[in-house]
């Protein structure tokens, strides 16, 4: 998991090439006027959603994983709380969904506590539980823009070997 804000100038330092291009993308848009919906930044590999929705007490709904994409949280408006948890602080009796690579699940161990305002973002890698939607001191609605990474986009580049003869 990283948390930062996109008005920290050395924002991406540090980071794979293509999470500072999704968030070098995000400093582009005119962020409170960003449509709903579905944006492409590059294919089915790299895209955003943007949607509003009124947080909530964390007990209403539970917490997710996903496996084949990791999920940049960037909050537009209003205020959220988001909860995490290390791979394996988790339990669910619900199977993976493969077709929207999302499995609901409750953190049972170690949660921590993100306070998300307008700029913030976190970055949830495969496999990192998190609880977005969870109001901070009471229900509020946001604006928000998850962008999804496909896990193949954040492995090194495979060189062929070099063999000395």
């Amino acid at each position: 998991m990283i948390y930062n804000t996109l008005f920290n100038p050395r924002y991406g330092r540090g980071m794979s090439s293509v999470l500072i291009k999704a968030l070098t993308a995000l400093r582009q848009y005119d962020l409170p006027e960003l449509a709903l919906g579905r944006h492409e930044i590059d294919g089915e590999k790299l895209f955003m959603e943007v949607m509003t929705l009124t947080t909530g007490p964390a007990q209403a709904n539970r917490a997710e994983l996903h496996q084949e994409y990791a999920a940049i949280h960037l909050l537009i408006s209003g205020e959220e709380r988001i909860d995490y948890g290390l791979p394996g602080d988790w339990q669910s009796e619900q199977p993976y969904d493969e077709t929207r690579d999302l499995q609901l699940l409750d953190i049972i161990r170690h949660r921590q506590t993100l306070q998300m305002f307008p700029g913030m973002y976190a970055i949830f890698l495969p496999y990192e539980p998190h609880h977005p939607g969870c109001q901070l001191n009471a229900p509020t609605v946001i604006k928000k823009a998850v962008v999804k990474v496909h896990y193949s986009l954040l492995l090194p580049p495979i060189t062929p070997e070099v063999k000395n003869e």
